[in-house]
């Protein structure tokens, strides 16, 4: 693939990517998206933290290899949260560090914030009725159990274990939906 092509695919894919030289810095292999202006100017990226820790142990063993952080969060200047993953690699014995903005996690986000808030106005408008709680815990647990298998998944070092952890998000996902659709069924008409 040429570079010029590099330069214009990845920041329209939302993809940063730079590649680890010998002192630790980073350089760019094409221009960052600008949504990545928003992490920093300093190409050490000193806010990964343990993150760039567990990179090194990647980049160490100087053969393909691969991993996966996030969805990390971070707040824009104008307060709004925004999600990113963060990618080690080593391809060709170069090593690479990607960024990539997290659109899935802001809709998903979103979709939540929509059902709290409809349930919020039917609390308001007609009181709770015990089959709408029922629906909110369910909910609530499917969230919670979807943050679990995120953190899994960052930590599964194994294809078989994140394969299997995949099938479980996927589970998970598709229970979170009917739980909404639930939720979204039992609120009055009005709304």
């Amino acid at each position: 693939m040429s570079d010029d092509l590099l330069k214009t695919l990845l920041p329209a894919m939302d993809i940063a990517v730079f590649e680890r030289r010998s002192g630790g810095s980073f350089a760019a292999v094409a221009p960052p998206p600008a949504w990545f202006s928003r992490l920093t100017a300093d190409m050490t990226f000193p806010f990964l933290g343990h993150i760039l820790e567990e990179a090194n142990d990647v980049w160490r063993h100087r053969e393909a290899a691969r991993r996966e952080w996030g969805p990390c969060v971070e707040v824009d200047e104008a307060g709004q949260e925004f999600h990113y993953k963060v990618v080690a690699t080593i391809i060709g014995g170069r090593q690479y560090l990607l960024f990539q903005l997290d659109r899935g996690s802001d809709w998903i986000r979103g979709v939540l914030q929509k059902v709290r808030q409809q349930a919020l106005a039917s609390e308001q408008n007609s009181g709770s009725t015990d089959a709408l709680s029922v629906v909110r815990q369910e909910v609530r647990g499917t969230v919670n159990d979807l943050r679990d298998l995120g953190a899994r998944m960052a930590a599964a070092s194994q294809p078989a274990e994140r394969a299997e952890l995949r099938q479980a998000l996927s589970a998970t996902c598709d229970s979170l939906l009917n739980g909404i659709d639930a939720l979204i069924r039992s609120l009055p008409a009005s709304q």
